[in-house]
């Protein structure tokens, strides 16, 4: 059980880097988006903004593998017991 949910944690901090360098790249396109305002959505900016999409999805997956491992580990020990 506790090598799953380490699993699950080591992928959630993965996702959670790829998300935050995800939002970086939207910030900065943003950033000079507000200096030179006729400027065009950019391809990088575009694939930015829908990776995000699975890897919040992937995220919150984890989260909920997670939870549901907790919540088997707890009926378990209710049986133990």
């Amino acid at each position: 059980k506790k090598m799953q949910i380490n699993n699950n944690l080591n992928a959630m901090n993965t996702l959670e880097s790829k998300l935050n360098g995800l939002a970086q790249n939207v910030a900065t396109v943003a950033d000079v988006s507000e200096v030179t305002q006729n400027q065009e959505v950019t391809d990088d900016l575009i694939n930015s903004i829908v990776e995000q999409i699975p890897t919040v999805i992937a995220y919150e997956a984890n989260a909920n593998a997670i939870k549901t491992q907790n919540a088997v580990h707890d009926v378990l020990l209710d049986i133990k017991a």
